[in-house]
């Protein structure tokens, strides 16, 4: 019932009257305007929200990809203007009427749909593009066709008089109640059609390329609209005096987390796969090495440890790329690289490279270096993104692991159909240690691989690698593989580096362990991305380095034979060095991601700094320390995802800068030739 008005209000009263009725209207709307919110943040504040939208800009306004963006943006619109009516308008409880609610009650729904497509045309703005006008359009439509359905179409008409019950209402009276009404049983029925679709859609194998034509922005967007009906839904059911839905969804998503963990990693158990008791030790490794590269007694041998930092798909492009062309301008670089070290990004694009040495041979390395750059530039984020929003939800609300589900085996999946489409070989489904096998025995020709991840339940660093490790010297590391007991597809290696926050979960390792009763306990932890314990990779490079000085001392004293060290660090990170100005909105929430964030990368620049200087006091044997950075003249992001236009930039980055104009290169290459390195002719 109206409460009616009892005179003239001043303006200051009729504000608080506002403020007083959107209060009363809106907390329990509360949750459309909290994803209108984090949907605000998510596409506007990140550079890889950035590049996202960089990429459909980079298409064209006519573009498929800018198609499915307004396609989306008008469901999310509809959503949005359905949800706050489904809240407001068919069983709100406690909502004194007056003049300004009566207001609110017409203009909010219809106001709240309007706010999808300005965001979009913020996060698109650019005042020479067509697509952010057009966006405004979408808009500004919007209003005018709520404001047609609602005197056009019986279902969306609003009522003459709101009629609101302050008394309980038990589940099954609010049940009825929203089935019987007309607008909330279409709202219910759009939206579980719509989730229902877009699960099904989503959830098909990554191999049909489903998300990848759809792109991040469009599934994200799709996501917020399902997930804002969702909220909607509980929030509509959830009365905070008698029946908190709220607080209930909330406890049983904890409880049910502890016996629906999912992440249990992917293991290679294939009759083909040799036992992980057959990979060499660093000392046999090295050992068959050397004898591989030396060829007379006397002879000098460059041995290289490449660290590469982490950094998404900034540092998987700028790794490989930086690989490829030292291979390139440098003869026989690639068969003189002992180790990769990798982290996060920087740790998958060891991988791409070394599966690509492995496939190719060196005289068509060149021809089909076009193919490879496709694989490092696709879109991964696609895949993951799609899988977190959709499969995922699923997931958490079942109380038993379907480990189909977990987003990071999607990751996964992407990168081997992509290296699959482009270079026509399965390379990422085959084991970590079956990369070295050959008909004729192990492949002493291809760089080891060391992948850097963090334990979350310890802290410790996790490293997947072909090589047992010696503890004396990689001290307090858990091995992935000697924790599983067996051996892991080589996707999955590089998954157990890069598995950084949000937008991948930890991958759980575990092995049985007898206690002091006698009895087994399994024993473990989830695997997160090696940039927590040291997003550069160069100390591991140190402790190997530590592990083979002693082999390299004998073969000096003993065989004459002098192996001369090289660690080559391939940084992307952007350290500013200068004071940044404030950041002041949200600071309870962005200073601490600022921080975490932001000492990532700084703490690679230290340690940079300190392990060069650290190298030039090593003298037996002397071991030179270089590094290759990426200069930042543009916004790279830090995701899976990289349009065009910044892949280009980082390539022409490498084609200019690893080259024989950077005197350190000189200085390597002219080390390569007087040590008689040739190329190999294979």
């Amino acid at each position: 019932m109206l409460v009616p008005s009892a005179g003239p209000h001043s303006f200051q009263q009729q504000v608080r009257n506002y403020i007083v009725a959107f209060y009363q209207t809106q907390r329990n709307a509360f949750v459309v305007i909290i994803t209108l919110l984090l949907s605000f943040y998510i596409l506007t504040v990140p550079d890889q929200a950035a590049d996202m939208i960089n990429a459909v800009i980079d298409d064209g306004v006519f573009s498929r990809l800018f198609q499915y963006i307004l396609l989306s943006t008008f469901v999310w619109s509809w959503i949005v203007y359905g949800s706050t009516r489904m809240i407001l308008h068919i069983s709100p409880v406690g909502l004194r009427l007056n003049e300004e609610s009566e207001v609110l009650l017409r203009w909010l729904p219809k106001l709240g749909g309007i706010i999808p497509a300005l965001i979009l045309a913020y996060a698109f703005w650019a005042s020479n593009r067509w697509q952010p006008y057009l966006l405004l359009l979408e808009s500004g439509l919007m209003p005018f066709l709520f404001l047609w359905v609602e005197r056009r179409v019986a279902v969306f008409r609003l009522p003459e008089h709101w009629r609101f019950s302050d008394r309980y209402t038990s589940f099954k009276q609010d049940v009825r109640e929203l089935w019987r009404h007309p607008l909330g049983r279409l709202v219910v029925s759009a939206g579980l059609l719509l989730t229902a679709f877009l699960i099904a859609l989503l959830s098909l194998p990554v191999e049909w390329e489903i998300a990848r034509r759809l792109r991040p922005t469009a599934i994200i967007i799709f996501g917020i609209s399902m997930y804002t009906f969702w909220g909607s839904l509980v929030v509509y059911f959830n009365d905070y005096r008698y029946r908190p839905l709220v607080l209930f969804v909330f406890v049983y998503l904890i409880v049910v987390s502890a016996f629906n963990d999912n992440t249990a990693v992917r293991r290679a158990t294939d009759l083909s796969v040799p036992p992980i008791t057959q990979r060499p030790t660093v000392e046999a490794h090295f050992t068959k090495w050397v004898a591989a590269r030396r060829r007379e007694e006397g002879d000098t041998i460059p041995l290289v440890l490449v660290a590469a930092e982490g950094g998404g798909i900034r540092a998987l492009n700028w790794t490989a790329e930086t690989l490829i062309r030292l291979d390139s301008i440098i003869p026989g670089f690639s068969r003189h690289v002992y180790a990769l070290s990798g982290v996060s990004g920087g740790g998958v694009g060891t991988v791409f490279y070394t599966a690509f040495l492995r496939d190719v041979a060196e005289r068509n390395r060149i021809r089909q270096f076009e193919q490879f750059r496709n694989v490092i530039r696709d879109d991964y984020l696609s895949a993951v993104s799609s899988a977190l929003l959709f499969p995922e939800s699923i997931q958490r609300f079942v109380p038993f692991p379907l480990p189909a589900l977990e987003r990071a085996k999607w990751l996964e999946d992407s990168w081997a159909g992509s290296y699959h489409d482009n270079l026509g070989l399965q390379t990422l489904d085959s084991s970590l240690t079956q990369l070295y096998q050959t008909r004729d025995g192990y492949n002493y020709n291809l760089p080891s691989l060391l992948l850097n991840g963090t334990l979350a339940e310890s802290g410790q660093k996790v490293i997947t690698s072909n090589l047992q490790l010696d503890a004396r010297y990689f001290k307090n590391v858990v091995s992935t593989l000697d924790v599983l007991g067996s051996d892991v597809p080589l996707k999955t290696a590089a998954s157990l580096c890069s598995r950084f926050p949000v937008v991948t979960n930890g991958g759980l390792i575990q092995k049985d362990t007898v206690v002091g009763n006698n009895s087994k306990q399994r024993y473990g932890g989830h695997v997160v991305d090696g940039g927590y314990f040291d997003n550069s990779g160069v100390e591991t490079c140190i402790q190997l380095l530590n592990n083979l000085v002693p082999f390299i001392r004998r073969l000096d004293t003993a065989d004459r034979v002098t192996v001369i060290p090289y660690i080559l660090f391939v940084q992307n990170s952007n350290t500013i060095g200068k004071l940044p100005q404030k950041r002041s909105v949200l600071q309870e929430v962005q200073i601490p991601l600022l921080a975490f964030f932001n000492a990532w990368d700084n703490g690679s620049s230290t340690r940079d700094n300190m392990f060069n200087s650290f190298m030039d006091r090593f003298a037996n044997p002397k071991t030179n320390y270089l590094t290759l950075r990426l200069a930042y003249n543009a916004k790279y992001p830090l995701g899976w995802f990289m349009s065009d236009s910044v892949a280009r930039s980082i390539s022409q980055q490498a084609k200019d800068s690893i080259s024989l104009k950077n005197r350190e290169l000189v200085r390597l290459k002219g080390a390569f030739s007087r040590l008689g390195v040739q190329r190999s002719v294979k």
